[in-house]
């Protein structure tokens, strides 16, 4: 079994990404989406998540207009996703 050193903090390896159980973080679609309009998913909005959400949770990463897929990850949008239409509604109350 994996030890969890410490979620919380950003001196973990891989910046506690690696920490999430299954189902959770890079590359995991649910139904809401929110759109970050920022080319990464800091661990403030990870640790946000982690405390405060009650399903499943995830990111992915979509091309700006005008952009393909292969141009740099500046190119690129984060859309963190929710499997439950609360914790959506209460992150982008929080995070407005």
């Amino acid at each position: 079994m994996k030890k969890i050193v410490d979620v919380f903090t950003a001196t973990t390896a891989g910046f506690g990404a690696d920490l999430l159980p299954p189902g959770y973080g890079y590359n995991k679609k649910y139904r809401y989406k929110i759109n970050l309009n920022q080319y990464g998913v800091g661990f403030d909005i990870m640790t946000w998540c982690w405390k405060n959400c009650k399903s499943k949770w995830g990111w992915y990463f979509v091309p700006k207009k005008g952009k393909d897929e292969w141009s740099g990850y500046e190119h690129h949008d984060a859309v963190l996703t929710f499997k439950s239409k609360q914790d959506a509604v209460y992150y982008k109350l929080t995070h407005a």
